[in-house]
């Protein structure tokens, strides 16, 4: 979603468009899927009345235009209530997502699968030190087009069969005010086995944030809330993340 400024995560960071390609081309299957006999199960807690898992076709990148990035694997994308299906996973929006690893890598070349290792390669190192290493930008799948402008309220949470970041962010393409519902929550994780990609987004609001705040300052009025403060809780979110099981 992109105001003057592209809202999107609570976690883990790449360059990827909220803008979808003019055309989106299906694969067609030409092996047998990498999620038969998968199954994803997530409670949706106090985030969401229902949960609805759904199977979602290739994508086939376009390296030629924008957005960077812009193929997606087979993939299980998980709606929230009656949310809006978009043809395009865009992070930042209320949605679920776990991408079979090996072939999401497979629909890069050159420097979109240097950006791709990178991101995935980052995330482990995250997970497995404990700390960001002092990053600008942290790790997160799918890639937008945009700079991640801040990260704070970041939690190392494991899932059922896995681990991975949890944090608020926001993304932009300029320097403009940030404003209430222009940050949201992101988890960021793998599967122990290293074969799924789990990838989490929910908007959320700040109890009396400024508006036009400068994102210095909202970094820091966000960093001195307790995870009570936003809505939804956060508290009630890791639930949602600490619940998902991929197997």
């Amino acid at each position: 979603m992109l105001k003057k400024r592209i809202w999107l995560t609570l976690c883990s960071g790449i360059l990827l468009a909220n803008c979808a390609p003019a055309m989106v081309q299906a694969l067609s299957p030409a092996k047998p899927s990498a999620l038969k006999n998968v199954t994803l199960t997530v409670s949706p807690g106090t985030v969401a009345k229902k949960v609805t898992v759904k199977t979602m076709p290739a994508i086939a990148n376009d390296p030629s235009g924008p957005p960077f990035m812009n193929g997606e694997p087979e993939h299980f994308y998980v709606q929230f209530d009656s949310d809006k299906v978009p043809d395009y996973t865009g992070l930042g929006d209320r949605m679920l997502v776990v991408y079979p690893l090996a072939e999401y890598g497979k629909l890069f070349k050159g420097k979109e699968k240097a950006q791709f290792d990178k991101t995935v390669w980052n995330l482990q190192t995250v997970i497995a030190k404990k700390e960001d290493g002092g990053m600008k930008e942290l790790p997160a799948l799918p890639a937008i087009e945009a700079y991640q402008v801040f990260h704070t309220h970041v939690k190392h949470l494991l899932f059922k069969q896995g681990k991975g970041i949890a944090y608020v962010t926001a993304y932009a393409q300029d320097e403009a005010p940030i404003n209430n519902g222009d940050f949201f929550y992101t988890y960021q994780g793998i599967t122990d086995d290293l074969k799924y990609y789990v990838s989490l987004s929910i908007p959320v609001k700040a109890n009396g944030f400024p508006k036009d705040c400068p994102s210095k300052k909202a970094k820091a009025f966000l960093s001195a809330l307790p995870s009570s403060s936003f809505t939804p809780n956060l508290d009630e979110i890791d639930k949602v993340v600490q619940s998902i099981s991929v197997k």
